[in-house]
Parts: structure tokens; C-alpha cells; sequence
């Protein structure tokens, strides 16, 4: 095992401030690169090895890219730190974004960005040389994907999430969820409470936020409480009188409700006496839940799928509305509704099929055009919601650290697992890259085709050959001897490494995920170009230290 130690470091020195010209300026972020890099590379492939990160007095194992440069806040060198925070910056997105692809983006930035630093040597224009070098990228992510095929059934996806997390009871049951439940099903991680892993579907949608009194979930199985053909009513209003309620309240005794889910944005105490009330409760059931929700616009947005869900109207404080002024048909409804403490849901509400159908395509055709990965983790969640159906993995473990780990790791690989069931899949091992390497290769570069242009082919040519030498060094084999070997052999092999010979990888079942790959291609290129065009770093004397990438 080799152990990369990533011990978070505040900055307790105070350099003086500085303004660094090239060419410390390069040396100085290839510094920060090479450390980084240096910690991530040996979690790429099957055989990974594997850094140890000090968080106070315990050490932390990880083998995950994203993970370990999320630890790292920053390293005592305030040059080559500059260097160190952008290279972690694209991990930490990518890890996020897609769950994988980390490390094969770490090894394509520090291989472009160290041969675009010869050529610029020998005299390059680094902003020709940058232009180049995206104009690549388009022909190249086409090339990578030619070969995409897509997963067909649940073996072939508990497969590709075994390749994920190297875990074979994860593997089997992310593997029934994504095939159960589709790439927009909603997928909840939680931690279990025994040494194995477990799962089970729920029909319906939830959403965070529970019941806002124990006194509702007392004398309930497992402390949720339950309602059957209930009515709901959603309002932005934060209740702080009895008053408040009393006009709701009349108007659902009126209507003939006997059990009530009421979502506010909050309840004081006085509030919850009326719904609590003995003679009340005799009459109707009310369940009070709030949305657990930070963000303006993320409550606004759930108020709203949940009236459309349910076929109510919401009560909005924003458009002048208060309680008083509810009506019997701005109450939705729902066949089955739950709350425990921390959650809530239903299942088949009572909202227009015509009208959730339309937001759902409008929704992902806008997942499919955003390019914003926070817009993108938003509109997922929503699709997951409007599908009606949610599964929920219990991960277990001996200890609480071990228990975290793998729920990151099951985190990790169902985001990888939806990226696979909208693109596809691709040979493993580095084989895509290699085979878009050979066709850059053989392209006939024109005789007055300028420097630059030729630099870029070059980098390229090399960067696209660094996954595959790096997987194979992880291993403990040649890359250099492996590769040799390789040109013998048909465009899809490659080699096994947990079987020490040369395969078929698609034939296998050795594949990397289409999107991820691309992804990892694309933000090394843009990243590392970029820092081709850095000729000046300025250094603050007290530069903000930041924990979160």
C-alpha cells in the first residue's frame, strides 16, 4: 500500500505578499499539480493503492480522488498552493457531478499541462497553443464515444457498478435500483444499522422535513405516521397564533376531511396545540411537516411540485394569500401519506397525468441542455420526485467510519450509474482513449499546418496513453511493455490486470462509463490549457483558506 500523507493545514505562517512572473510562475503550479496528482493517481483502476489523510488526532483511508482532494485544504508552499486549489477544484466538481472519473482527469491535466510546458519552451504561443488544444477536444470526445453501447439489462449494470466500487453486495443492489427505477429514480443513501447492506422501494415521492411534533408520530410502527386518502395543503406561512390555524381548520371539518398532511414553512408551539388538540384530533388527523429547504428558490419550487403532484394550490404569503383565505379546492390529495422525523411523502396524488407529464419532459430536456452542475443536481432530484418511486439503501459496517466510507462510495457510484444509463458504456482500461490516440495519430497533419497545431496533436497524442500507463503502474506491471504488447492485438483489447492477460474488454465486461470518460477528457483539457496562459501568480499576504473546493 502506498500511503500519500494529506494532512489539512491552516496557515498559521504569514508570507509576505508577492507578485511571481514566469518562470517561477509555471514552476510554481506544476509544483502544486504534481502534489496533488501524486496522491490521486494510485486510486486509479481495479488495483488501486490507496492515501492516508490525518484529520486531528485520527487518519482517515481513502481511496477516492475526489475524497482525498477535498482534504487537502491547502499545503505550506503559498506558490505551489495556487497551483494545488485549482487542480482540486476540477476533482471536487467532477467527483460531484458524475461520482468517478477523478483520477484519469488528474493524470490528463498533469500530462498536458507538463508537455504543453516543453512546447511552450521551445517557443509556442500559449494562447494559440490553448486554442489548438480545444479545437481537438470536439473530434476527440466523438471519436472516444464511437464505440458507446448501451446497458441493456440488471446484470450489465451490476456489473459496471462492481467496476464502481468494487464491492459486490453494493454491486448487486445498485444494479436492481438503477435497472428497477430508471436513470431519473430517486435514490436515497442512508446509513443501516447492522453489518449489511439492504434495500427497499417506496411508491411515491418524499421529501426532506418532518413531523413537527413527537406527540404525531407516538403509538406509530417504527415512529412514522401514516393516512390513508388524506388531503394536503401546502402554504409558505410561518403559523405563530392558534388564530392562524382555526380558519383551515373550520374549512376542512366543512369539507368532510378526517386526515390532514398541512406543509408550512414553520410552527411555534402555540400553533401545534390545535392540531394536537384531543377533541380536534377525534375529528380529523392533521400531520404538520415543514420543507427542509435552504434556499429561496429550491422551497418554491417544491411548494409547487407538490401542489402539482397532489392537485392542490399552494398558499403563498408572496402573492398576498394568508390561511384565512384557503378554499376547499386549493386542498390536494393523496392515496397514502407518511412522516416520520426527518422525512415526508406520498404516493398517488391527486395531480392532472397531463400536467406532470409536461413537466417532466420539460424538465429533462432541460437536464439535458444545462451545463450548470448545480442546475443539473436540482432538476435531477425534481425528475426523481415526479417519477412517483424512490428506493432507499441502507449501507452497514463494523464501525461508524467504515459505514461512512461506503455510503460515500454508494453515493458515488449511483451517480456514475445514471451517467451510464443516459450515455452508455465504453471499453475499459484505457482502450477508448488508446484507440482515439491511434486515430489522432494517423490524422495527415498539412504541410503549413502552423506550430502550434502540431503541439497539440503531440500533447494529446501522449496525454491520451497517461489513464492507461497509470492503471497498469497501479497493477505493478510494465506500462511500457504491456503497450508494446498491445499493438499485436485487435482495437478493443486490452489487458485485464486482475487476470494478468489480454482481453476483449467489452467482451469481458471491463467498460468505463461513456459520459465520465468524456467529462474527465474534456475538463483536463480546458483546465490544463488554461493554466498554459497563467504567466502571473499574486500572492496575498493572508490568502483565505478554503475548506470547501
Amino acid at each position: 500500500m502506498l500511503a500519500s500523507v494529506c494532512q489539512p493545514t491552516c496557515r498559521l505562517f504569514m508570507p509576505a505578499p508577492k507578485v511571481i512572473h514566469q518562470p517561477q510562475t509555471q514552476q510554481a503550479l506544476q509544483r502544486g499539480f504534481e502534489q496533488l496528482v501524486q496522491a490521486v493517481a494510485p486510486t486509479l483502476g481495479p488495483l488501486p493503492r490507496r492515501a492516508i489523510a490525518q484529520n486531528l488526532d485520527k487518519f482517515e483511508l481513502l481511496d477516492d480522488g475526489g475524497l482525498i482532494a477535498r482534504r487537502i485544504i491547502a499545503i505550506p508552499d503559498q506558490q505551489a498552493d495556487a497551483g494545488l486549489m485549482l487542480l482540486r477544484q476540477a476533482l471536487w466538481k467532477m467527483n460531484q457531478t458524475l461520482g468517478d472519473g477523478t483520477a484519469t482527469l488528474a493524470v490528463l491535466f498533469q500530462q498536458i499541462y507538463a508537455e504543453g510546458r516543453r512546447f511552450l519552451a521551445a517557443g509556442c504561443d500559449p494562447n494559440r497553443l490553448r486554442a489548438h488544444l480545444l479545437r481537438l477536444l470536439p473530434p476527440l470526445s466523438q471519436r472516444l464515444v464511437k464505440d458507446a453501447r448501451q446497458l441493456r439489462s440488471q446484470e450489465e449494470l451490476s456489473a459496471l457498478a462492481f467496476s464502481l466500487c468494487y464491492d459486490e453486495a453494493m454491486a448487486v443492489s445498485l444494479g436492481e435500483i438503477i435497472y428497477t427505477l430508471g436513470r431519473f429514480g430517486q435514490v436515497d443513501v442512508r446509513a443501516g444499522h447492522s453489518r449489511h447492506l439492504r434495500h427497499n422501494y417506496v411508491e411515491g415521492s418524499y421529501w426532506r422535513g418532518g413531523a413537527q411534533s413527537q406527540e404525531m408520530l407516538r403509538g406509530t410502527t417504527r415512529a412514522i405516521a401514516e393516512m390513508q386518502d388524506a388531503a394536503i395543503l401546502i402554504s409558505d406561512a410561518e403559523v405563530e397564533e392558534p388564530a392562524e390555524l382555526v380558519p383551515v381548520m373550520q374549512l376542512a371539518l366543512r369539507g368532510g376531511i378526517k386526515q390532514l398532511l398541512l406543509v408550512v414553512n414553520s410552527i411555534s408551539e402555540k400553533g401545534l396545540s390545535v392540531v394536537l388538540d384531543e377533541r380536534l384530533r377525534e375529528k380529523i388527523r392533521t400531520i404538520v411537516v415543514k420543507l427542509d429547504e435552504f434556499v429561496p428558490a429550491d422551497l418554491q419550487q417544491a411548494q409547487s411540485d407538490i401542489a402539482l403532484l397532489t392537485g392542490g394550490h399552494p398558499i403563498l404569503q408572496a402573492a398576498g394569500e394568508t390561511l384565512a383565505d384557503a378554499r376547499a379546492s386549493d386542498f390536494g390529495s393523496a392515496r397514502w401519506v407518511w412522516a416520520d422525523d426527518k422525512n415526508f411523502g406520498f404516493a398517488s396524488g391527486g395531480g392532472a397525468p397531463q400536467d406532470i407529464l409536461a413537466t417532466v419532459q420539460r424538465l429533462r430536456a432541460a437536464y439535458d441542455e444545462s451545463s450548470d452542475d448545480v442546475a443539473r443536481a436540482r432538476l435531477l432530484g425534481r425528475l426523481g420526485r415526479m417519477n412517483g418511486g424512490l428506493a432507499t439503501l441502507y449501507v452497514g459496517g463494523i464501525a461508524q467510519d467504515e459505514i461512512r466510507q461506503r455510503k460515500d462510495l454508494a453515493e458515488r457510484a449511483t451517480r456514475a450509474l445514471r451517467s451510464a444509463s443516459v450515455g452508455g458504456v465504453i471499453p475499459g482500461g484505457g482502450v477508448a482513449m488508446l484507440g482515439c490516440r491511434d486515430w489522432l495519430l494517423d490524422e495527415q497533419a498539412t504541410g503549413d499546418e502552423e506550430l502550434e497545431a502540431r503541439a497539440a496533436r503531440q500533447i494529446m497524442a501522449k496525454a491520451l496513453e497517461a489513464p492507461t500507463r497509470q492503471l497498469l503502474l497501479n497493477a505493478g506491471y510494465d506500462p511500457s511493455e504491456i503497450l508494446a504488447q498491445l499493438t499485436d492485438y485487435e482495437t478493443d483489447t486490452g489487458f485485464d490486470v486482475m487476470r494478468g492477460r489480454f482481453v476483449d474488454m467489452a467482451v469481458a465486461g471491463i467498460v468505463d462509463v461513456a459520459q465520465v470518460q468524456v467529462a474527465a477528457l474534456q475538463r483536463a483539457v480546458m483546465s490544463a490549457a488554461l493554466a498554459l496562459t497563467i504567466d502571473v501568480l499574486v500572492l496575498h499576504r493572508e490568502p483565505e483558506t478554503m475548506t470547501e473546493p
